[in-house]
C-alpha cells in the first residue's frame, strides 16, 4: 500500500530527460580537428579501448571496453579529448566509433611553426644532461639521444605534442 502513495523510485526515461550531476564522467568525446595523432591517449588507456593509427589518420574507441576513467583526457597534450556527460546507449552489439584525424605535415626546413600550431622542439645543449627521458617519452620516436657523444637530435617526424618538454628534468627543451 505504501508504494501507491509515494513517488516512483525510477525516472520515466526517455520521456523525462535525466539531469546529469557535475561529477558525472560519461563518455569520451574527441575534437578531431585538434588531434595530432600522438597516441598518448592510447598509451594511457588501462583497457586498451583507444586505437590511434597515425598512418591511416584514424582515432577509434571501443565504447563498451572504455571504463570512463578519464586518463586519456587528462594526458592529452592538445586537450582535444573531453568527457561528455552522456553514456553510450545500451545495445546488443559492441560500439566502435572511428574518427578521421587530419594528417599533419612536417614543417619546412626554414619554418619555425608546424602545421598544427605547435613548433619544433629545441634543446639547450649547455643545460642538457643527455638522460634520454625525452626520447623515451616521444610518441613519434622523433628524438635520438647519444649519451656517450653528448648528441641530441630531433627528426622531421616530430608532431609538436610537447610530451618531451614536460618530461625533461632540466627543463632545457622548448617548442
Amino acid at each position: 500500500m505504501k508504494s501507491l502513495f509515494k513517488k516512483p523510485a525510477t525516472l520515466m526515461y526517455p520521456v523525462i530527460a535525466r539531469e546529469w550531476q557535475e561529477r558525472t564522467r560519461g563518455a569520451v568525446a574527441i575534437n578531431p580537428e585538434d588531434c595530432i595523432g600522438c597516441g598518448m591517449c592510447q598509451r594511457k588507456c588501462p583497457t586498451n579501448a583507444i586505437t590511434v593509427d597515425r598512418n591511416a589518420g584514424t582515432w577509434e574507441i571501443q565504447r563498451m571496453q572504455c571504463i570512463q576513467c578519464a586518463h586519456c583526457t587528462e594526458d592529452c597534450p592538445k586537450k582535444c579529448l573531453s568527457m561528455d556527460p552522456k553514456y553510450t546507449a545500451p545495445g546488443t552489439e559492441k560500439v566502435i566509433d572511428t574518427f578521421e584525424i587530419p594528417t599533419k605535415k612536417p614543417a619546412a626546413a626554414g619554418d619555425d611553426a608546424k602545421a598544427d600550431g605547435g613548433g619544433k622542439v629545441k634543446c639547450n645543449t649547455e643545460e642538457c644532461v643527455y638522460c634520454g627521458l625525452c626520447a623515451k617519452t616521444c610518441p613519434a620516436d622523433a628524438i635520438t639521444v647519444d649519451r656517450g657523444e653528448k648528441k641530441w637530435e630531433v627528426s622531421d617526424d616530430c608532431i609538436g605534442c610537447g610530451a618531451c618538454v614536460e618530461k625533461c628534468p632540466k627543463k632545457c627543451l622548448e617548442l
